[in-house]
């Protein structure tokens, strides 16, 4: 089987991806090796350059998490990356996909999250009677207090908007980390397209044919019910989370209908990553691109612009 990403991707796009994500979570890159590492090896290796970055990518994961199991919350997330990647290995094995602009390797991911998380939930309550919330929630209120103290130590910030964006960051980690490893799964899944001689299924669509399920929208009415109705209150929480995970799919739908319409046009992709930079540099566009976009992505749902795109080339 020839690998399609050698017709239907470049390699920058593949290394802008993977430098992505080491940017935002370097500590997190276990999330692309492993998968990455069993699925070159489940293909198959036929080659030098496959074996050794089945190794490379392997050894990078373990050397990410060998030092981060100094608590239990750090062994619980270790526990979950090598879940999460072996529940991805053999659903790739088993019911190998990821065509349908992304939506059968984005499938395979959360199948694997939900394992991986039910997996790390049944550990932890085999090892300690039960999950550790409360060291979760300081482990991750104080990390992000850290983190964002850090990056700006040269600003003098009031202690009230500090303790206010590090309460909702932190609130919002659970989501992150379901962000994190479905970027993870899929860009393992399309390196691993591009490096094996016989990879275990097709590569992704082009991102402008990005998208997923119409039924996740009953997701974001759900949260939205959650915090508009009293009774519901416990639940605020997951409601947070699985709404951030939803806007962030739906943001990306909604650009990928923004590449699909500059592609229908000529507007060259260059052209539109670079606004998004301006507007990522004077923040103020920003807020208003990424409402925008987020709405994009929702009415596609029921408007599918990309079909009555696709129904009117014929006659340009």
């Amino acid at each position: 089987m020839a690998p399609p990403l050698r017709t239907s991707g470049g390699v920058w796009r593949l290394a802008l991806g993977v430098a992505t994500f080491a940017l935002f979570d370097p500590g997190g890159l276990g999330l692309l090796g492993l998968p990455l590492a069993g699925l070159l090896l489940v293909a198959g290796p036929a080659r030098r350059h496959e074996w050794a970055v089945a190794v490379l990518a392997a050894a990078a994961a373990v050397a990410t998490l060998a030092p981060r199991a100094d608590t239990p919350v750090d062994a619980l997330v270790n526990a979950y990356v090598v879940l999460v990647s072996a529940a991805f290995v053999c659903m790739a094995l088993l019911a190998p996909t990821g065509g349908d602009g992304g939506r059968g390797a984005l499938r395979m991911a959360v199948r694997a999250w939900l394992w991986g998380v039910a997996g790390t939930v049944l550990l932890a309550t085999v090892m300690w009677g039960g999950v550790p919330w409360r060291e979760i929630a300081w482990q991750a209120t104080h990390g992000v207090r850290a983190a964002l103290m850090h990056r700006l130590a040269d600003f003098s910030l009031d202690a009230g908007i500090v303790d206010r964006v590090v309460g909702g960051v932190s609130s919002t980690v659970p989501a992150l980390l379901a962000l994190e490893t479905f970027a993870g799964l899929t860009l393992a899944w399309q390196l691993h397209v591009r490096l094996a001689a016989r990879p275990l299924g097709p590569a992704l669509a082009p991102f402008r044919e990005f998208r997923f399920g119409d039924l996740w929208v009953w997701g974001v009415v759900a949260s939205i019910t959650v915090w508009l109705v009293p009774a519901l209150a416990t639940l605020k929480l997951a409601a947070l989370n699985l709404a951030v995970v939803l806007g962030a799919l739906y943001l990306l739908r909604g650009a990928a209908v923004v590449v699909a319409f500059a592609s229908a046009t000529g507007i060259p992709v260059g052209a539109l990553v670079l606004a998004a930079a301006v507007s990522a540099l004077l923040a103020v566009p920003l807020l208003l691109l990424l409402p925008g976009l987020w709405t994009l992505g929702m009415t596609d749902t029921w408007l599918q612009f990309r079909r009555r795109l696709a129904g009117r080339k014929p006659h340009l």
